[in-house]
């Protein structure tokens, strides 16, 4: 019998510290009838995977250990199984993954193809893998659950970072006017990207800056749901406030008769592929803080540890 087919990936032996990663040679996945091989470009850190790797969240992502992490994946299709009609092998492909099957920080990964898009052309199909998590996020919270339409007044807590970035870009493209929170060094990049209003949370209340009342709040930031919860206030009747991190007071929300919605990403193919149109038509780029190897993802997920990791930070695997 031929030797099974090996590469290279991270892996999480146990729940703890970042001493628990090790870079080895695994088998390589096989696909279903509704799945795709991706041989992986690049992937993506998130803060989420240093908390499920820490064990932290492991009653929500329960993971068999061990297991290969990281949900953000840009590639090329080497393999398509029986079934599946949305993409051709060879073709530049990105995706957000499953969060309980095995990652992206290896060589090669599978998915079902339904989550699989074709890639934008024109930015690099490694720095692709900087876009799901985000882009889809921000899709989400603004369109899906936000409503976010045009001449709109937008709120983004937490605008500098990985979903923040990609969020601002969205709202501007909507036609909304967009207000962010973030510290000042990063004020000329999101400037850059066309933030109408800038709030530095290190120096102001975002209470004493907003006048006007908010259609949409998009929360991104680390405060409670104390803190949050003050800030529907700022909310028009029937206006929205979303969050992917603390949750605001419902009752409060009840009361000032405002909307609230604690969500989580979904995984979606379609919502990737007008993402990827949005990028090729120049709407939305990534913002990359920096880039590191695959081999050296333990060594990232250390700096989590310590606090050391600011923005989006690509993982590059094959350039």
């Amino acid at each position: 019998m031929p030797a099974p087919e090996m590469m290279h990936a991270i892996r999480v032996h146990a729940y703890g510290n970042s001493e628990k990663m090790h870079y080895e040679n695994v088998l390589m996945p096989k696909i279903e009838a509704d799945e795709v091989l991706i041989k992986v470009s690049a992937t993506a850190f998130n803060p989420l995977d240093h908390l499920i790797r820490m064990g932290v969240l492991q009653e929500t992502f329960p993971h068999k250990l061990p297991y290969i992490p990281n949900v953000e994946v840009s590639g090329t299709i080497t393999e398509i199984g029986k079934n599946v009609k949305n993409v051709k092998v060879g073709e530049p492909v990105f995706a957000l993954l499953n969060i309980l099957s095995n990652g992206a920080a290896a060589e090669y990964v599978a998915t079902k193809a339904e989550y699989v898009a074709v890639a934008p052309k024109k930015i690099k199909l490694p720095e692709v893998a900087a876009l799901p998590v985000g882009a889809l996020t921000a899709w989400q919270a603004l369109f899906d659950h936000g409503h976010l339409e045009s001449g709109q007044r937008v709120l983004i807590a937490g605008a500098a970072g990985g979903v923040g970035t990609l969020a601002v870009q969205l709202a501007k493209w909507k036609g909304a006017h967009v207000i962010g929170t973030a510290s000042q060094s990063s004020f000329a990049m999101l400037q850059d990207i066309g933030i109408d209003e800038l709030i530095d949370y290190n120096e102001e209340m975002v209470e004493d800056r907003i006048e006007d009342k908010l259609d949409l709040i998009f929360n991104l930031s680390p405060e409670g749901s104390t803190e949050v919860s003050n800030w529907l206030h700022l909310l028009r009747e029937g206006g929205t406030f979303v969050s992917i991190t603390s949750p605001a007071d419902e009752k409060v929300a009840k009361e000032l008769n405002v909307n609230v919605v604690h969500m989580n990403v979904q995984q979606s193919g379609e919502q990737l592929s007008h993402i990827a149109k949005l990028v090729d038509e120049g709407v939305l780029k990534p913002v990359i803080a920096e880039k590191v190897k695959l081999k050296d993802l333990p060594e990232l997920h250390h700096r989590a540890e310590v606090g050391t990791v600011r923005g989006k930070v690509l993982i590059t695997v094959a350039e």
